[in-house]
């Protein structure tokens, strides 16, 4: 138990201490059109900057190897095209970006809902209707 422990400590430390941002948003599309019905529909995209892992070279020598650290901070580089986590943290992120290009633009005077979700390597879709 006290190792559990011990581990979700090191991990949330881990955590807490990263500054860097876990992506950066580098487009942002707002699609507009009606229907037949005249009900107006929108398609929102928001893409991130491909993030590269950093060189690490494992052979530098009998007298120079890579302190555990080192190889640690390699093995636990989180990528976007990997992680769930920054995905959802993407699509959180983009329904809030949606939610203000609607308000500047008015384009939804009252409400309006998402209705479909999807996902390219690196960008997500938002697809609605105002209500």
């Amino acid at each position: 138990m006290k190792k559990c422990a011990l581990v979700f400590m090191v991990l949330l430390a881990g955590c807490v201490s990263s500054n860097e941002p876990s992506f950066e948003i580098n487009n942002k599309q707002f699609h507009e059109k009606q229907d037949d019905q005249g009900n107006k529909l929108f398609a929102y995209v928001v893409s991130v900057k491909a993030k590269h892992r950093d060189n690490f070279e494992l052979d530098r020598g009998p007298n120079n190897r890579p302190s555990r650290s080192e190889i640690k901070k390699y093995i636990e580089q989180e990528h976007f095209e990997e992680s769930s986590v920054l995905k959802l943290e993407l699509e959180d992120q983009a329904v809030k970006l949606l939610n203000q290009e609607l308000k500047i633009r008015q384009y939804c005077d009252n409400k309006h809902e998402v209705s479909e979700v999807l996902w390219r390597d690196l960008s997500v879709l938002l697809r609605g209707r105002c209500l």
